[in-house]
Formats: structure tokens, C-alpha cells, sequence
């Protein structure tokens, strides 16, 4: 991200170091130089090595980022986040081409991202398709990451559903993998809206016993931390996953339509529109 490197100088200059001396042992003179002017990011494992020389904890490193994370940019995915919460989706998309523009999100990986994960928002809101090509590089940057953290994980959650199927089914297993190592408690939310938004990919896809898995997997989470409204979704998942591999047995309808109706009773429109549209794209497709 292109505000690291005037930080990391920052960082350097005030603790009167050379660059020599903060990058030996880590990396190049000329690559530390680089990092500083925003052209070359290293491996987590170097950046970590460069903190300890600079002699800053990663937790202090992050909350001098966000510090200087500027207040225009701010704004930019604050109001995204608005629209897409209030789904004012027209507002959204005309925000994206005259405010928030390619040109902005070229400051930095945290803006590109977020504008083609509002992009694909549009996109399936309004056409109910996602050309998954368009947003590829996404997914590129979550694979050549070995290890993730907060922001990896948010992206995570925040973009499944704009992945190729194949690359999402990767996606997971990997996290998978990464869950056995990290601790991922502080991010519960995210962790069951990847799961419920896989689900949502596999009953798009047409892979209901797939489905079906991501939908247990977000309910259990979603039960185990006493996360109801992440609960409910789950429950409709599940019970249209089940539907579809069980098409006789009209007690999953019953339970669909249960649970969208306590989002009406909580105030949750827009969820229960979203929530019946696709339990009715999913019952009129043939696959």
C-alpha cells in the first residue's frame, strides 16, 4: 500500500536511523529505499524483520498506519459502506464512477480492492450476474498471501461471492488450513459471512451438498458465539440447500419462510428482499 512507505521512513528518520542500518540483515539499502518511495513491498516475513529493526511492534506499527490513513480516504469507504448497507445501489454505482474512481483507488491495495468488491455489489444487484474475470485480482493478491490477517480476512469474507467458483473452493480449503493456526476469534462475523457467502456461491452454482457444508459450518459458528442475525441467514442457506437435494419434503420451506419473516419482525427489509430473491432464483433454476 502506497501510504507504508512514507511511513516506514517516517518511523526511520525519527529514530535517526539509515537506511543501511534499519534494512541490514532484512533487505537491500536500494530495496528499503524503494519500499519508501512506494515502489516494492517485501514478504510479511521481511516486513516483520524491518519493524524489529526500526524497533516497532507490528500492533504499533498498524495503529500509526491507521493514523495516517488519510481522512479523504476514509470517506471514500465509509460512504461505500453506507450505500451498500442502506442498499441504495443506484447511489452506489453513480458514487463509483464519478467520486470514487479508478484514479483514487490507484492510491492504494486497500482502495482497489474495496471499490471492486463495491463494483461486484453493483453488478449482481443489478444484473444478477458477476463477471468474474473483472474482479481476478482480488483473488490474486488473497492467494500470494501465506499468511492472512484482519484485513485479509475482511476481503475475504467482504468478496467470495465475486470469485470464480473453483478459485472460492480454494479459497477455502485454505482458510481452512490457516484456521488450525490463527486465531481468527476476533473476527467471528467475517469468519461466518465467508461461510454463509460461499453457500450462497454454491447454490448459485448449482453444488447443493457443497452448499449445504458452508451452510453448517456458518451456522454452527454463528450458534456457537450466539450470533443471531448471522444465524438466521445461515438457516436459510441450510434449509434451501437442503430443499434443493430434497425437493419432497416441504418442511425446509416452512423454515425458510420462518426465518425471513423474523427479519421483517426485527426491521430488516432489505435483508428479507435479498434473502427471498434468491431463495426464488434458486427454486426456478434447472441446475
Amino acid at each position: 500500500m502506497n501510504n507504508i512507505g512514507p511511513l516506514i521512513k517516517k518511523i526511520r528518520t525519527d529514530k535517526n536511523l539509515t537506511q543501511k542500518k534499519a534494512s541490514t540483515g532484512i533487505m537491500s539499502r536500494s530495496h528499503l529505499s524503494e519500499l519508501e518511495n512506494g515502489k516494492y513491498f517485501p514478504s510479511y516475513e521481511k516486513m516483520l524483520g524491518l519493524l524489529q529493526n526500526l524497533d516497532i511492534s507490528l500492533m504499533e506499527f498498524q495503529t500509526e498506519l491507521g493514523n495516517n490513513y488519510s481522512l479523504k480516504d476514509r470517506i471514500y469507504m465509509e460512504t461505500t459502506n453506507r450505500l451498500s448497507t442502506e442498499q441504495k445501489i443506484d447511489e452506489l454505482a453513480d458514487y463509483l464512477e464519478k467520486t470514487f474512481t479508478p484514479e483514487v483507488a490507484e492510491k492504494s491495495i486497500r482502495l482497489q480492492i474495496k471499490r471492486l468488491n463495491m463494483l461486484g455489489l453493483v453488478e449482481l444487484t443489478q444484473r444478477n450476474h458477476i463477471t468474474v474475470e473483472n474482479y481476478q485480482s482480488i483473488f490474486n493478491y488473497l492467494l500470494s498471501c501465506k499468511n492472512w490477517h484482519e484485513f485479509e480476512i475482511r476481503t475475504l469474507a467482504n468478496s467470495i461471492f465475486l470469485a470464480d467458483f473453483e478459485v472460492a473452493k480454494v479459497l477455502a480449503n485454505q482458510f481452512e488450513e490457516k484456521a488450525k493456526k490463527l486465531n481468527f476469534k476476533n473476527y467471528m462475523d467475517k469468519v461466518i459471512l465467508f461461510f454463509s457467502n460461499l453457500a450462497e456461491l454454491a447454490l448459485r452454482k448449482g453444488e447443493y451438498q457443497l452448499a449445504l457444508r458452508y451452510a453448517k459450518k456458518a451456522q454452527r459458528k454463528a450458534y456457537d458465539n450466539k450470533k443471531i442475525y448471522y444465524l438466521l441467514i445461515a438457516n436459510v442457506l441450510a434449509n434451501l440447500s437442503n430443499l434443493k437435494l430434497s425437493v419432497a419434503d416441504n418442511t425446509y420451506m416452512q423454515e425458510i419462510t420462518k426465518n425471513i419473516a423474523i427479519f421483517r419482525t426485527l426491521s430488516y427489509p432489505e435483508v428479507a428482499d435479498s434473502l427471498q430473491n434468491l431463495v426464488d432464483l434458486i427454486l426456478t433454476s434447472n441446475m
